[in-house]
């Protein structure tokens, strides 16, 4: 008792959940490549359960939280920001989704996780009795031939859009992946690009082909020998490619349809011609749960050619 191994809860009675967002905001955050996002979340919860000490923290009172999450609306507009409101506009409101609630369940759980192995402040993890929302099926929109050939002709009217749109659309990177690319990274001659900066911390290599290639090296003709990064702006700055593709999109007609989707449909296009769920892992760094997604539809793709085989040998 005087050494208080027989009390393992005293730090847990003595510390805040706010204090231990504090520590892991300061120790943890700088190693995270999501830190803004993950940050958000974290402050939400100290928000709602930040003035609670660590050993009032049970799994009732996370769920509790995690439910008023889901349902609460939020608005995006900050009176801060530079691109505020104008007067007498009112912002528009939204709602979580469940995907979104679990990320940030995951966020704080980490930080539990951290309390109670490293830090040990707590005995307990509370997040052992706390479950996740069931996030259903994953979004997947690709583009038909017929949308692929208009948004392309819109996109043509921006080189730098064009290029971007290319290379998301012929190697399934994602945007970050592109947009944080650097000439030291290109081999134009045979259009290696190597992506540093991915999702799961993992390099890979991508590999440009035919047009996007060809617009690869003509925006290498006009790049800029003081910033080494492939896409940016006329001032120098990073290129901002999501309002010229929303109204790229718009020209031609395409709706539901987000740049992230390429990604989606380099994948589908992938499956089609029959690449692997190894293959696909490899090419755009995809876990077996979201590569099976474009393999199904691909299978799908197959019903009409075994139709018509099934015609052509039993009759109608």
């Amino acid at each position: 008792m005087i050494e208080g191994r027989h009390f393992r809860n005293v730090e847990a009675r003595q510390r805040t959940l706010s204090s231990a967002i504090d520590r892991y905001i300061e120790n943890e955050l700088p190693k995270k490549k999501d830190a803004t996002g993950r940050r958000a979340h974290l402050e939400w919860w100290r928000q709602k359960l930040g003035h609670l000490k660590l050993a009032d923290i049970t799994p009732a009172v996370i769920v509790e939280a995690r439910d008023k999450l889901l349902r609460e609306p939020y608005t995006r507009a900050r009176p801060e920001s530079k691109r505020s409101l104008h007067h007498g506009r009112t912002a528009p409101q939204y709602v979580r989704s469940k995907k979104t609630v679990n990320r940030s369940l995951a966020h704080l759980s980490h930080l539990f996780t951290l309390a109670r192995r490293e830090w040990h402040w707590i005995a307990v993890d509370p997040f052992d009795g706390v479950g996740k929302f069931k996030e259903g099926p994953g979004r997947v929109r690709f583009l038909s031939e017929a949308e692929r050939d208009r948004l392309l002709a819109e996109t043509a009217k921006d080189p730098q859009l064009h290029t971007l749109t290319l290379l998301a659309l012929s190697t399934a990177a994602r945007a970050g992946e592109l947009w944080n690319l650097q000439w030291r990274d290109i081999e134009l001659k045979d259009g290696r690009i190597l992506l540093r900066l991915t999702k799961n911390a993992q390099p890979r290599t991508a590999w440009a082909h035919g047009e996007a290639l060809r617009m690869l090296k003509e925006h290498g003709k006009v790049r800029r020998f003081d910033n080494d990064r492939v896409f940016l702006s006329k001032t120098g700055k990073r290129y901002r490619y999501a309002k010229p593709f929303k109204s790229a999109c718009a020209a031609a007609h395409i709706k539901d349809f987000t740049f992230h989707d390429l990604r989606h449909s380099a994948a589908t296009y992938l499956a089609r011609e029959g690449a692997t769920e190894q293959q696909l892992k490899a090419i755009g760094g995809w876990k077996s749960g979201v590569v099976s997604r474009y393999v199904h539809l691909a299978a799908e793709d197959t019903r009409a050619v075994l139709q018509k085989m099934n015609e052509r040998i039993l009759g109608k």
